[in-house]
């Protein structure tokens, strides 16, 4: 039932040359050098194929499929060039780490990569969207801690790695006490204090009637009861943790979970949540507006969530891995941060003028 840090071998980053992003791989070199662990920083660029296929005008316009593998293969050699720049330092201070670039939608990729490499722990960073356009497509945090099979890390921008209190929500299932486990684990291991947190929801109250004046007394009388049990559980939960953080808080409190995991982040200044992520219903793989998910979306500090015993991912793993292909390095040409396309493309008689439009702005629009 524990999961102690020891548990994290193989860590997988996700960057996208971001200020959170790089948050993210110092949190997991972090994190690698104390549980002597692999890191593999990846980055996912598009598939220039399928890009274009999606574009309006694209049956109009039909570059040849040679140039399309040519600046495909063009990103990816820059992309592995700012990589390799990114873990150098880490890699020279004797960091077990390695790189490489993925092709596709991102969080699709970086499941692949998790269920073929048997990673156990996903770091990844966040820059936050408005509420409207994540209500409508969701970030790549978001779609990895919906749907990726191992625990996700999100890492949030912060003055440094070291966590000075992890907060831990349980509700005394499996998965609490594992995240429970592995908050103490990481709480002993950076000096900070662990505050273990369980909230008994109000919305399971809703539709029980209001009892009469004299029954009151008896009613709070009842909840003092369970919440003093509810302190008990979580008192013994604490007794059965090791390794022991050399501080641990324990609060019970009523209250929307989200709402109040919410205000205990900040009442306790915690700088890290870690915390299990399952449905109501107790559905692995019904995580879609569940408690985690909510606490992401309203609180600014880092998230670590940790699926329950049993979760599938609804991503399913490739059914054969397709053997990687040498590839040459570009042309100095191609090479430049400045993809030179030709001036024009022929296509259905007419000619599309290339000459107003540079390539950065191109790909971006991409």
């Amino acid at each position: 039932m524990n999961m102690p840090l020891g548990t994290f071998r193989k860590i997988l980053v996700a960057t996208d040359f971001s200020p959170a992003a790089e948050t993210a791989l110092e949190q997991a070199v972090a994190l690698a050098r104390g549980c002597d662990a692999q890191v593999t920083v990846v980055h996912v660029i598009k598939n220039v194929h399928t890009t274009l296929q999606l574009m309006a005008y694209a049956p109009a316009w039909g570059p040849a499929s040679e140039e399309l593998a040519e600046r495909e293969r063009a990103l990816r050699w820059q992309a592995r060039e700012k990589l390799q720049a990114l873990i150098a330092p880490d890699e020279a201070a004797g960091v077990r780490i390695r790189q490489e670039v993925l092709v596709g939608a991102p969080f699709i990729e970086i499941i692949h990569a998790v269920q073929l490499g048997a990673y156990d722990l996903v770091v990844t960073g966040t820059r936050g969207q408005p509420a409207l356009k994540r209500a409508l497509v969701g970030s790549t945090a978001t779609k990895l801690a919906r749907k990726c099979p191992c625990p996700v890390w999100i890492a949030r921008l912060r003055e440094n790695s070291t966590s000075r209190c992890v907060l831990a929500p349980v509700d005394f299932s499996d998965v609490s006490h594992r995240t429970a486990a592995l908050a103490a684990s990481l709480a002993a291991s950076s000096g900070a204090t662990l505050h273990l947190l369980h909230v008994y929801d109000m919305a399971d109250l809703e539709g029980v009637p209001v009892p009469p004046e004299d029954n009151k007394a008896e009613f709070l009388r009842n909840r003092r009861q369970m919440r003093l049990a509810a302190l008990d559980q979580l008192r013994q939960l604490s007794e059965s943790l090791s390794p022991k953080p050399d501080k641990t808080t324990l609060n019970v409190a009523p209250g929307i979970p989200w709402q109040v995991i919410r205000a205990a982040t900040r009442r306790a200044g915690a700088d890290l949540i870690v915390m299990g992520s399952v449905g109501r219903g107790g559905i692995p793989g019904l995580l879609i507006g569940n408690t985690a998910e909510k606490v992401l979306h309203t609180t600014d500090v880092s998230l670590l969530i940790v699926k329950p015993n049993g979760f599938a991912s609804p991503v399913p793993p490739l059914e054969k891995i397709i053997s990687k292909q040498p590839e040459r390095q570009p042309t100095a040409r191609q090479s430049n941060s400045a993809i030179q396309w030709p001036r024009s493309y022929s296509a259905s008689r007419r000619t599309i003028d290339m000459s107003h439009a540079t390539s950065n702005g191109f790909w971006q629009a991409i």
